[in-house]
């Protein structure tokens, strides 16, 4: 079909006129049809490619009521998934060129509301999110989604599948969108199962092996294609006993290769009822339209023979009239020229599926694909860019438009004005698109060869069929350009004459038809050639002259040669010793400017090298440079980029972001390092691009100034699951550990410093991001003299990795007593969990011993390094005194000791929530606050009468990602969470779990403000052995919210009981022995903890002997031998025996 470009007049815009109900656009059909979008928002420029930033994409989507425009054009690559916002229109057709695509990993309209997209590829692939839909809604109401291409999801293209959780998808449409190419090996078209209401129309679903769609509920499915589906299923039926109310009608089925494919309709039931009609089915695979009308009932299924008496079949609703209706053979025919983004262009990937359906059976995977980029156009294809109309006041309509219907075209507000037919002004501009931009393809390839002193020819890929002449500019220092020559159309090379000798140039090269311009292509970096020359002098060495070296480290030796290449090919000998006199050679016929120097230094002596070059025309003698060897160095060093080698070779030259491993309980080694998982499936990436900047204002720019110096490239924990590591090569102690860490969001994030010494693995330190978009520099120094191996826990968390730094570490020796130099300031002291660090004068070494004067269940921990003892801790109390006696510390030679206290007060509760802040007035009003039923929204009467409207909301919080019941709510993910909010004081909190997994860290906690700084108190938390809890915990008087969460977990915690009480704890309750705590936290140690001072503790061994015997007032750890022992805790209100394993 002859598509052109309109410029609807306003009698014309008068036919679009308001109804009773908006439609979302003109030609929007089914359930979603009135989708509103951001129609009463604010107008959104997309103005770069970036995946993140202002002007991106990812950040127009970020917030709601907005209508969203495109002045660029390209492929934008996704470094993670995408989350849409409610009240949203997203326009694809006012893209320039050839229109956008989104690429790289899934893209999630769950929770939004009213949304509205339109023209737009939304592509997946290979790298995103393993077991992740390309586009998937799970709850949420009122979407329409319009001529998209939805291609190579990891689990399901597009699915429409209430999970649970907030509001059930209502009123949703897909139409006139292809939705194809699911990857093996669990190639799908989509799960449609909600009762709400989804409309599927004129929709092309292509070479998915099942699932074209699964469909559970109220469904619609009208004039839709189906072509080469696989052995799983085309329209699945059900495949239950629940109701199901479809309306299947004048749907084309067209076979193809797909060894073993099924009927067109499966897995019926007598539950699923469908009025179908007009639906046929082509099964020869001969190349010919040539299909027969399928007969009833379809699978089982129950057919509905009037339309008029549905509703005595109780559909949830009625379906929606389509206005469109065509018969099955005109759908096919209309969704071969017009289906998918064919505005501003169809592109080259939904070009090639289409030609596959055009075969009627020739063409097509016989068992789909694994990767999109195996196919002919490599995934992404070729999108080629454009320049909008002149558009004076950049509201993206163009002048002559506004013009044409009575606007300003110097007055921006008026896009978002509402016009008399009940649109925003941009709405209707955009009916009026339809066709692409006028536009030239640029050309590409540009290359050079032929290269003289003084000229070359330059070459390229000639990439229109409609350009009238081409532009060739030159520059020298690729900043201002000249025009150097217009050449005549189809010419593709150019000999550039009367250039400098041994000269870097600048070239780049577009295309014009009539005035059209076309972007520029690639710019081209090339120099002129020089006459022959003997080999100069090197210069520039690494370590630099009269410089130091780390003993420790390897020695690379480095250098620079600027000799031109006309005299042969340079080669280098290298030379080196302590007589400046008599140095040994060490290499020779070297190619590059680069040796390794493997024996070892001796600490003190001062090293004398030299490095020979030669060529064709002789030998060149080098100056001799020095460095002493001195203590230190560095034993390993990886900036994700060019360093190792190794990695260099692997992940230094890649063109987009690559897993480096993506599955659970896998690993892998690269460069000597492991990237590991548990049994959760964790992302980590290799990212292609910079991700850091020099700038303090700039995201992933250095948090303050302290923490500059990341390098650009890094790797990326993707996925917020437990059980994602990075090991590193082990080394020789005394060593420093620095890293750069990447904060790629707003949220804080503490990541896990492990140390593996002697086989036994213990937290080294606790690294925490601030919440800012930055990177983040660490250091950590193990002062012991074993091997030791470091291991990053990603602890659930999504983050970079920029540079990570291993290096001998030589101490600072002191005469002096050790002492504090610095504390935190008195502001700093917060009952949120964390820690401090205080400084001593000196390095100094802990040999443990730290100790709280603990009021109820908070946990200390220390760790030294360098000058730095850091100390880590929980469960702190509001305003209160804590006093810390630091146990034992001493120099690093074990000289000198050092024993003492520090002293410090945790600061109050935030104020109490005021009427006009966030969730004000959705305090429940009276106790018990019993959270069974869990599944129920609204069970509570709140301050303000509002009315909880989801699951993830104030008073009665449930969400998890594990099934939710009458009877327990299942936590699978460590972003799960159940909170309560309440107008009274409360006294208990009374709660019931269990675990099942390997490692958890469960947390309650409590705070008089959610939403203000210091946030939440720790009440307790609790670890894997102190599983199954049936407990009741006291609760501040002050507390009007509390909260439930799990922020380190690998495996599932299912809450059976959450109840809030204005009653004191029982005496004699589960609390009180919750109240004794019992376990091993290292090698050859038994660790107490109780809440009632004058606890007496006896240990015994199996055979019944006293082992040990002691009063316990608050902490006590006993030294014992591995082994299984009885401990028996017994004061005037308990007597508790256990079972204990000592490590």
């Amino acid at each position: 079909m002859k598509r052109m470009y309109l410029w609807l007049s306003m009698c014309l815009l008068g036919v679009l006129s308001m109804t009773a109900q908006q439609l979302a656009f003109p030609g929007a059909e089914g359930f979603g049809r009135y989708a509103v979008g951001g129609r009463h928002g604010s107008l959104y420029h997309v103005t770069n490619l970036n995946d993140s930033g202002a002007g991106s994409f990812r950040d127009a989507v970020s917030s709601p009521n907005r209508i969203i425009v495109f002045d660029v054009s390209g492929v934008i690559n996704l470094q993670s998934a995408l989350v849409m916002k409610s009240n949203l229109t997203i326009l694809g057709q006012t893209a320039p060129g050839e229109g956008v695509q989104i690429y790289g990993d899934r893209i999630s309209c769950s929770g939004a509301n009213n949304v509205i997209i339109r023209y737009l590829r939304m592509r997946m692939g290979i790298g995103g999110t393993s077991g992740a839909d390309a586009l998937g809604i799970s709850n949420g109401r009122d979407m329409i989604f319009d001529h998209l291409s939805v291609l190579w999801g990891r689990d399901e293209n597009f699915s429409v599948s209430w999970d649970k959780k907030g509001t059930e998808p209502t009123n949703i449409t897909i139409q006139n969108s292809i939705i194809g190419q699911g990857l093996q090996t669990h190639s799908c078209g989509g799960l449609i199962q909600t009762n709400g209401g989804v409309t599927q129309y004129r929709n092309l679903f292509i070479e998915n092996k099942t699932r074209n769609p699964k469909v559970k509920g109220l469904h619609q499915f009208v004039n839709n294609v189906l072509y080469n589906w696989g052995n799983g299923g085309a329209y699945i039926m059900g495949d239950t006993e629940a109701s199901s109310w479809a309306d299947i009608r004048n749907n084309y089925f067209v076979k193809g290769p797909w060894d073993g494919a099924t009927a067109p309709f499966t897995r019926g039931t007598p539950t699923f009822t469908y009025y179908g009609d007009g639906n046929y089915y082509d099964s020869n695979v001969n190349g010919v339209l040539d299909g027969s009308q399928i007969g009833h009932p379809y699978s089982g299924s129950t057919q509905v023979k009037d339309w008029a008496n549905w509703d005595n079949h109780t559909r949830p609703q009625a379906h929606a009239e389509i206005k469109g209706l065509m018969s099955a053979q005109d759908a096919l025919a209309w969704i071969i020229d017009s289906v998918g983004p064919c505005l501003p262009v169809r592109d080259q990937v939904d070009q090639y599926l289409i030609d596959e359906l055009k075969s009627y059976g020739k063409k097509g995977t016989t068992d789909g694909i694994t990767t999109e980029r195996d196919l002919p156009h490599k995934g992404t294809g070729a999108l080629y860019g454009g320049y909008k109309p002149q558009d004076s006041d950049g509201d993206a309509m163009p002048d002559a438009w506004e013009t044409a219907n009575g606007l300003n075209p110097n007055d921006a507000s008026d896009a978002m004005q509402i016009a008399a037919n009940g649109y925003a002004n941009i709405e209707n501009y955009s009916f009026s698109i339809v066709s692409a931009y006028p536009y030239v393809k640029s050309p590409s390839s540009l290359s050079a060869s032929e290269i003289t002193k003084v000229s070359m020819l330059l070459k390229w890929t000639d990439n229109a069929s409609d350009e009238t002449s081409f532009v060739l500019e030159q520059s020298s220092d690729n900043k201002s350009f000249t025009q150097i020559a217009t050449l005549d159309a189809n010419v593709n090379s150019y000999r550039v004459e009367g250039l400098t000798p041994e000269t870097k140039y600048y070239f780049r090269v577009r295309a014009l038809n009539g005035e059209i311009l076309s972007v520029y292509s690639n710019v081209l970096s090339v120099a002129t050639i020089g006459d022959p020359e003997m080999p100069k002098v090197s210069v520039n060495p690494t370590p630099e002259h009269q410089g130091t070296h780390g003993a420790s480290s390897t020695l690379k030796m480095t250098w620079e040669n600027k000799t031109n290449a006309y005299g042969g090919k340079l080669y280098y000998s290298v030379f080196i010793g302590t007589n400046p006199d008599s140095l040994t050679q060490v290499a020779r016929n070297l190619s590059t400017t680069a040796f390794t120097y493997t024996k070892t230094l001796s600490v003190g002596k001062v090293y004398y090298w030299r490095v020979d070059a030669k060529n064709d025309l002789g030998e060149t003698a080098g100056e001799i440079w020095n460095f002493e060897a001195v203590p230190g160095g560095q034993l390993f060093y990886s900036d994700f980029g060019s360093k190792p080698a190794a990695w260099a070779a692997a992940y230094g030259s890649i063109g987009d972001n690559t897993n480096i491993i993506n599955a659970a309980n896998t690993t892998k080694t690269v460069a000597g390092m492991t990237f590991g998982s548990g049994s959760d499936a964790i992302r980590v990436v290799a990212m292609s691009a910079a991700n850091v900047s020099a700038s303090l204002d700039a995201d992933y720019g250095p948090y303050s100034e302290a923490d500059a110096g990341a390098s650009p490239r890094c790797v990326q924990f993707v996925t917020t699951k437990s059980g994602g590591y990075m090991q590193l090569p082990e080394v020789q102690g005394p060593c420093r550990i620095v890293l750069y860490l990447g904060n790629p969001d707003k949220s804080t994030k503490t990541v896990n410093l492990k140390q593996i010494i002697d086989g036994t693995e213990s937290q080294a330190a606790a690294l925490t991001m601030a919440s800012a978009k930055k990177t983040f520099k660490f250091e950590y120094v193990y002062t012991g003299s074993k091997k030791i191996t470091f291991k990053i826990d990603a602890n659930a968390k999504k983050f970079n990795i920029n540079d990570v730094l291993l290096e001998a570490y030589v101490p600072d020796i002191s005469e002096v007593p050790i002492e504090i130099a610095a504390t935190p300031a008195a502001d700093d002291y917060s009952y949120a969990d964390g820690s401090m660090a205080i400084t001593f004068n000196q390095d100094i070494k802990y040999n443990g011993g730290i100790k709280l004067n603990a009021t109820q269940f908070e946990q200390v921990s220390a760790s030294a390094s360098g000058k730095t003892l850091t100390i880590n801790y929980n469960s702190l109390a509001p305003n209160t005194d804590y006093v810390l006696d630091l146990g034992e510390i001493i120099d690093f030679n074990a000289t000198k000791t050092f024993k003492g206290e520090f002293a410090f007060r945790t600061c109050d509760f935030p104020p109490t929530k005021l009427e006009g802040e966030t969730h004000y007035g959705k305090a429940a009003t009276a106790m018990p606050l019993d959270f069974v039923p869990f599944t129920t929204v609204a069970p509570y009467t709140t301050v303000g009468g509002l009315v909880q409207e989801a699951q993830n909301d104030y008073p009665h919080w449930v969400q998890a990602s594990g099934t939710i019941s009458a009877n327990s709510a299942v936590m699978t993910n460590t972003k799960d969470k159940l909170m309560a909010y309440f107008d009274q004081p409360a006294q208990s909190i009374s709660i019931k779990a269990d675990f099942s997994g390997s490692n958890v860290a469960f947390k309650v906690q409590e705070t008089r403000n959610a939403d203000v700084a210091p946030y939440w108190r720790t009440i307790r938390q609790f670890s894997a052995q102190d599983f199954p809890i049936d407990m009741q915990l006291p609760l501040d008087a002050e507390a009007r919210f509390i909260k439930i969460t799990a922020p380190t977990l690998s495996g599932s915690v299912t809450v059976s009981r959450l109840q809030i009480s204005n009653e004191p704890v029982t005496a004699l309750s589960e609390n009180m022995l919750a109240a004794m705590r019992v376990y091993s936290p290292v090698m050859n140690c038994l660790r107490v903890e109780v809440a009632q001072a004058n606890t007496v503790l006896r240990v015994y061994n199996l055979l019944g002997e006293l082992c040990h015997q002691s009063q316990v007032d608050a902490v006590s750890e006993v030294a014992l031998p591995s082994g299984l022992y009885i401990v028996r805790l017994q004061n005037d209100a308990q007597d508790l025996t256990q079972k204990i394993m000592v490590k």
